[in-house]
């Protein structure tokens, strides 16, 4: 990526400035914060020292490490200037431990650059992981995934920076954000349930889980969705599956079941877009999901799906760009207040998402095949329950991120058990 357009000042995205309000936030010790991390398991040992001249040599990783925030004047938007010389870090561990605990609770913050680091992980057997982190605010998932193709030589040239086009005040704007402000305040009114203790722990202490699925399952899997529904994609029976695999744990402790208030993450760039790397380019469809609609696998399917058709028509996503582009200027504190609401408390019953598919251009990297690759989302508390659907050559593979104040390992194994009976069979876990 070596003739890349860089610019020393760009404007955070609407969607930079809604992360940046969580993590201004979010105190408790033991989080990881706004750390995103995507793993890739290597057939043999990568080599350190060609790694990290790479990076010294690559224009996006040298102008990405040069990145900070900064408001140049007040009520003025943030924007990432650009100030060269600062060092990506580099860690080399010995372990089997699929993730050693030091690297699941690094915590990435913005305030400090860079926001992203490496970790090298050797295995007994002469195989290694590579581990990227960043800070979700300097980019997402899809940026991330092409900021590693660039890196293993693909995608060079590729457009990293957006526009920067700043939303304008006129009336016909300010109309669509007031619509997509009061359809979230009847979306999200409490209350909604979720996992999430009443109890305040001060130190919190994340777990992974990882549920895989073989070809064949994955192929089950994917008759399943339209059999039950989803017309227009997976996602509405993956998330119906994973509600209710939630809804039992809440029943199993005799806890109240209400609604579910699930946002989900859309990424707003075309299909097979090259870029942007920098920032997040992403929309929200939101999902209310009442414990009648939850007791059929197939009408709660039906329900999501109708819902995002609804959302969609009714151009709630196009109006919620428009209200976040508005708040880009609003002061995080401020910003914080009106994501929670003036009841506060978790901003949803938990976390839903679908991250990129592996891409084909990294199933080799730096020379060595790529054996498994794995995309973890931040784990934000409360509710401190997140679900990623993925694939890795074309099996599905669901990242669980928990916190065991949240989530006992044998509530884990009972949510895990019913999510692949269910995703599997089609029906009801009995």
């Amino acid at each position: 990526m070596n003739n890349c357009k860089q610019i020393n000042s760009v404007p955070l995205t609407a969607s930079d400035c809604f992360i940046l309000a969580l993590e201004k936030h979010d105190h408790h010790k033991g989080l990881s914060g706004n750390t995103c991390r995507y793993l890739l398991e290597l057939e043999g040992a990568i080599n350190v020292t060609d790694f990290k001249n790479k990076l010294t040599n690559n224009n996006a990783s040298q102008y990405l490490a040069s990145l900070s925030i900064k408001r140049k004047r007040p009520l003025a938007i943030l924007e990432w200037i650009s100030t060269p010389g600062n060092n990506i870090e580099i860690t080399v561990h010995e372990s089997d431990s699929f993730l050693p605990e030091l690297v699941m609770k690094k915590n990435i913050s913005s305030e400090q650059s860079p926001l992203f680091s490496f970790d090298i992980i050797k295995r007994s057997n002469g195989n290694s992981a590579l581990v990227f982190s960043w800070n979700h605010l300097i980019m997402d998932s899809y940026g991330a995934v092409l900021f590693l193709k660039q890196l293993n030589g693909a995608g060079i040239g590729s457009e990293y920076v957006s526009d920067g086009t700043i939303t304008k005040f006129n009336l016909s704007r300010l109309k669509e954000a007031v619509k997509a402000k009061l359809f979230l305040s009847a979306s999200s009114k409490k209350p909604f349930s979720g996992v999430s203790p009443e109890t305040k722990y001060s130190e919190v202490n994340q777990k992974i889980k990882v549920i895989r699925f073989s070809n064949e399952e994955t192929e089950q899997i994917d008759l399943n969705a339209p059999k039950l529904g989803a017309k227009f994609g997976r996602s509405p029976f993956y998330l119906a599956c994973t509600a209710r695999s939630v809804k039992e744990i809440l029943i199993q402790r005799k806890s109240t079941v209400s609604n579910f208030w699930i946002p989900v993450p859309q990424n707003k760039r075309k299909k097979g877009a090259g870029g942007p790397l920098l920032g997040n380019h992403l929309s929200f469809l939101f999902y209310r999901l009442n414990i009648q609609v939850l007791e059929s696998l197939e009408q709660a399917v039906k329900e999501i799906n109708h819902q995002m058709v609804d959302q969609i028509r009714k151009g709630i996503p196009r109006a919620y760009d428009i209200l976040m582009q508005f708040l880009k200027r609003i002061p995080s504190s401020l910003y914080y207040k009106l994501i929670k609401g003036p009841q506060g408390g978790s901003l949803s019953g938990f976390l839903f998402t679908i991250a990129e598919d592996h891409p084909k251009e990294l199933l080799k990297f730096d020379g060595l095949n790529v054996i498994d690759a794995l995309s973890f989302p931040p784990n934000i508390y409360p509710p401190g329950l997140t679900f990623a659907f993925m694939r890795f050559e074309g099996r599905l593979q669901i990242m669980v991120l928990y916190y065991k104040e949240v989530l006992s390992e044998l509530e884990m194994e009972q949510l895990e058990k019913q999510l692949k009976f269910e995703l599997i069979n089609g029906k009801k876990h009995t």
